[in-house]
């Protein structure tokens, strides 16, 4: 069969092309379709999203975490995309995937969720049918600079793990390079001791009074006294901030100096830095 578009077979390539459809899928396309490309391109993309709600239910462990920051070093954005496997997560298509939607969130920043964007949604959709599984996009963040101060993030190597950390500085002198390069460095210290605030201040007291109740009956079962365990509870509090607050962890860069203390001894000549916001993604974590 030979139209003015060309061959079956040419026609099939095209589509193929198109949607990266299987052969049988375009051939079974085009004939019901009476080859035209542009309906058997909508039926697939039917076909397909009939696929998608077939798969919605199997669970999504893999996928890659995407970071991108504005030319202007003003906006930045982070991303996690997930799908069923490794293997999937590494194909060119997905990974172009990651970055369109990384680079979307960027030029569009709004304070609330990105899970139940249309677009995004579409983006996903567009890809998902090609590459055969369940997948979607867990989280999305948008940091926009408000004053002095520089935004900028950690990536790790495997693309599965991340941070974007937000610096102010009283400084408006203060060289953007050396800001960013210290955000950069506070970002590892995110990704590699997963600090779950920001302060002292910022843990709910609630989480602190947990903390004491879990200790004591720990220490009365072992038959410690009170005395002695209103004592060592000073202690154990003090480890409980070391381990979960930012600012009061243990530099993994100088393990003898608080990241507060390291953050200060490496801006020096900037004025005042502060640690304003960071957010830590770890794939399916």
């Amino acid at each position: 069969m030979t139209t003015a578009q060309g061959s079956l077979s040419e026609k099939i390539m095209t589509l193929r092309e198109k949607t990266g459809a299987g052969i049988m899928d375009c051939k079974k396309a085009l004939v019901e379709n009476n080859g035209d490309i542009e309906k058997a391109v909508e039926f697939l993309r039917k076909k397909g999203l009939a696929d998608v709600a077939k798969r919605a239910a199997r669970s999504t462990k893999e996928g890659l975490v995407a970071v991108k920051v504005s030319p202007d070093g003003k906006t930045a954005a982070m991303s996690e995309i997930t799908c069923e496997t490794d293997f999937v997560a590494k194909t060119p298509d997905f990974k172009k995937l990651s970055e369109d939607i990384v680079s979307y969130v960027l030029a569009n920043p709004k304070d609330g969720d990105y899970s139940d964007d249309a677009k995004i949604k579409e983006m996903v959709l567009a890809v998902a049918p090609k590459l055969g599984e369940n997948m979607s996009l867990r989280r999305a963040v948008n940091y926009r600079l408000s004053g002095n101060g520089a935004i900028f993030y950690y990536l790790h190597s495997d693309n599965k793990k991340a941070a974007l950390v937000e610096l102010a500085c009283e400084n408006a002198s203060s060289p953007v390079a050396k800001l960013q390069e210290a955000a950069k460095e506070l970002g590892m210290q995110i990704v590699a001791m997963f600090p779950r605030f920001l302060c002292k201040a910022e843990v709910p007291a609630a989480e602190i009074e947990k903390e004491k109740e879990i200790y004591t009956t720990q220490a009365k079962n072992q038959g410690k006294p009170d005395a002695a365990i209103a004592k060592m509870l000073e202690g154990r509090i003090k480890k409980f901030y070391e381990e979960i607050c930012l600012l009061n962890q243990a530099s993994v860069k100088d393990s003898k100096k608080t990241v507060e203390q390291y953050l200060a001894d490496i801006t020096s000549d900037c004025g005042k830095v502060t640690v304003k916001r960071f957010a830590r993604y770890h794939l399916g974590v």
